[in-house]
């Protein structure tokens, strides 16, 4: 999906060279050359590049996307789909995302408005997604919907938002779920049957 979007994207600003050079003529054109070229090659590594940074999950080499509704009692302090490379033995059902959805899910991961929401103090996850290559799972997220968490196992910049203290003592109060991110969760919960489903009473829906 990336990879097409970039070439794209290439073909399109390559297209607009061309007839720039028909516009232009060959003498002029020579000289504008090489500023043009620094150019495409900066717009060309600001689009290839620059969203990437804030969102790990779009540079996995990833060939499958699973959610999982898994969990267990409060009690047993299960908080995380993949513990020591296994999934948890808590899975009650597993659903692997369509390509479509899967790139749609990524995409959102690492966008700044997906967050900025304040979360609860409890964390009992019961949505799991784990991304895999070759059947071998190689970055996961875990997320619990009532208490607005979401806890990724690589770091989304975008997520780190409300940054509180300094130092050591730095924390971020705002990197809960935004009410647009968690509808778009739900949806899923409720398209794959999963437990867990927004009631809307949440203090976070409101």
């Amino acid at each position: 999906m990336r990879l097409e979007n970039i070439r794209v994207q290439a073909k399109r600003l390559f297209c607009i060279f061309i007839e720039l050079s028909d516009k232009l003529g060959a003498s002029l054109w020579t000289k504008m050359r090489k500023s043009i070229l620094i150019i495409f090659v900066i717009l060309f590594s600001k689009f290839t590049f620059g969203q990437k940074d804030n969102n790990p999950f779009l540079k996995l080499t990833a060939d499958s996307i699973v959610f999982y509704d898994f969990g267990g009692k409060p009690e047993e302090e299960i908080t995380t789909i993949i513990k020591n490379g296994k999934l948890s033995n808590t899975v009650i059902k597993s659903n692997k995302l369509d390509k479509i959805t899967g790139d749609n899910f990524t995409k959102l991961l690492g966008q700044k408005e997906s967050y900025g929401s304040s979360t609860a103090s409890c964390f009992e996850p019961h949505l799991g997604v784990v991304y895999y290559f070759n059947k071998k799972p190689i970055a996961y997220i875990n997320i619990c919907l009532s208490c607005n968490r979401l806890d990724p196992s690589l770091i989304i910049t975008s997520q780190l938002q409300g940054k509180q203290g300094q130092g050591k003592d730095i924390y971020y109060g705002l990197n809960g779920m935004s009410k647009k991110f968690r509808k778009e969760i739900n949806s899923l919960l409720i398209k794959y049957k999963f437990s867990h489903q927004l009631n809307g009473k949440s203090m976070f829906d409101k």
